[in-house]
């Protein structure tokens, strides 16, 4: 039997497929094209048609045939509205959006007077139109920040413990199934430090079967593309001259900025994941600088679309146990 994993991601939609021991059999990365251009400053969306379409040709890629097994996650904080017949009616608003929280968003909304049936993430999405389900799970939840906002409360979807995980979530829990203990740095256009347990330090956030401590920045990876940009250098060029003073400062303070106060003295390693980590150098080096220790990695392509996958495979094996003892 084979267990399948989606993460709808800012850029990119990226599956994996694993078999029963929890072995790697297929991925595949889908870029997506879905931001919409000439929004104006702070507006970030996207077409919730192409993310839809990217999700299904990833599915299509790893092979996933209806009825399968499949692990959802995806960008965190965002939101899209759809109707009674779970098509969308608005744009998929994204965490870069410069309203911050899909609370405030959806309260604008109301204030517009939107005909909303549901409100929903970008994988609550794809299930509510690949499957028909319309659910939440609370890492998406808490990420909305939805405390005190104004609107119907009813555009608040089922809440489904575990039918999806946050995108933070859903990388570090592929690595403590790897490498257990560690402390996950992902930096891909956004990036976190995690921690999974108790200690000091970090915004706690839900965890399957615990809690998360995380220290979250909105730089990350588009921060050196933007340098790049404004360079005219390559990546290779760029990972080159990662010694010169404007690259190593931006590597820098990018690194610095997922510090904080998260105490990481417990933890049995550090492992990186994310794109923009895993593929520049200069990002790696900055990071164990700042660390003082080794930043490894696992060959794992998909990091938060495997967790997904494993997730799902695990609670499915959890409820025939319990169906069986119950029997």
């Amino acid at each position: 039997m084979m267990f399948y994993g989606i993460d709808i991601g800012t850029t990119s939609v990226g599956a994996v497929a694993i078999d029963e021991a929890e072995r790697l059999v297929v991925s595949a990365t889908c870029p997506h094209a879905a931001d919409v251009a000439g929004l104006g400053a702070g507006v970030d969306e996207q077409d919730p048609a192409k993310l839809l379409s990217a999700v299904r040709s990833a599915l299509a890629e790893v092979g996933a045939a209806p009825g399968v097994s499949i692990g959802w996650t995806g960008q965190m904080h965002g939101v899209v509205g759809v109707d009674a017949e779970l098509n969308a009616v608005t744009r998929f608003v994204t965490w870069r959006d410069a309203r911050r929280y899909a609370g405030r968003v959806m309260s604008g909304w109301a204030r517009e007077g939107r005909k909303i049936f549901k409100c929903l993430s970008a994988p609550g999405y794809a299930i509510a139109r690949l499957a028909g389900r319309c659910a939440i799970d609370e890492t998406f939840l808490h990420s909305w920040h939805v405390e005190g906002e104004t609107f119907p409360p009813d555009w608040l979807p089922e809440l489904r413990p575990g039918s999806m995980l946050g995108d933070n979530q859903a990388g570090v829990y592929a690595v403590q199934c790897l490498a257990p203990g560690a402390a996950v740095v992902n930096i891909g256009t956004s990036g976190q430090l995690s921690v999974v347990g108790e200690g000091a330090g970090g915004e706690r956030r839900p965890y399957p079967g615990g809690v998360l401590r995380c220290r979250a920045s909105h730089a990350g990876g588009q921060a050196l593309a933007a340098l790049r940009e404004r360079l005219g250098l390559s990546w290779d060029e760029l990972n080159r001259r990662a010694d010169e003073p404007a690259i190593a400062a931006c590597v820098d303070s990018i690194v610095d900025d997922l510090v904080g106060d998260i105490d990481l003295s417990g933890c049995t390693g550090l492992v990186g994941i994310g794109n923009a980590l895993r593929l520049n150098p200069a990002l790696r080096l900055g990071v164990e600088r700042r660390f003082g220790r080794p930043c490894t990695f696992l060959d794992v392509p998909e990091m938060a679309a495997y967790g997904a996958a494993l997730h799902v495979k695990r609670m499915d094996s959890k409820q025939i146990r319990n169906k069986g003892n119950q029997e």
